[in-house]
């Protein structure tokens, strides 16, 4: 990163250079991951990946540590998200014509586990192909929530700091975002509501 990066103009310590240059190695793959699972895109979470950490170099001076890197990281990046998503939406309503999206499926690999036969092995593909289309189809603040719990598995005073409100917040919000995925898995699944 060069000096256009610096924060309030002024180019960056070298000393402050190589520990952001840290930052980056340790967080950049969970932000990237993250943001694919929010916004469903690759190309579009590599370029907010990008976006996330040059905010982050131009703010790190001013990181106090009152909450660990990856919490203020990861509120950035679900600043960005939001956005981008708002920005998508409306572009989307604007056009008349449907688009015909990708089946990009926005997940981590995972390797497959060789001690599952084929059929299981195609059984949780199916469900977790089901789970991220459904998942991606909820409201951007149901999938945030559900992406930061029970995907990315942060502890809740970790998300109640990302997403500025209290851990009761948190759990109710949590509470309904996985009522509504129940909901809408339930069919799939042969639940009954």
């Amino acid at each position: 990163m060069g000096s256009e990066f610096g924060r309030d103009n002024a180019v960056p310590e070298p000393d402050d250079n190589l520990e952001f240059n840290a930052v980056i190695d340790c967080n950049y793959a969970r932000v990237y991951n993250l943001l694919l699972r929010l916004v469903a895109d690759r190309d579009a979470a590599a370029d907010l990946t990008q976006d996330v950490f040059v905010r982050a170099h131009q703010a790190w001076g001013r990181f106090r540590g009152d909450s660990q890197v990856y919490t203020w990281l990861y509120r950035i990046a679900l600043n960005l998200a939001r956005n981008y998503l708002e920005r998508r939406a409306r572009e989307h309503r604007m056009q008349i014509s449907d688009v015909n999206e990708e089946e990009n499926s926005f997940a981590a690999r995972e390797p497959a586990d060789d001690a599952l036969g084929p059929d299981e092995v195609l059984e949780n593909e199916e469900l977790g192909q089901l789970l991220l289309r459904e998942l991606k189809a909820m409201r951007p603040e149901h999938r945030e929530i559900i992406v930061l719990r029970d995907i990315e598995g942060l502890p809740y005073t970790e998300i109640a700091r990302i997403l500025g409100c209290s851990v009761q917040a948190v759990k109710s919000k949590l509470f309904r975002a996985r009522s509504v995925l129940r909901q809408r898995l339930g069919p799939y699944l042969g639940w009954e509501a």
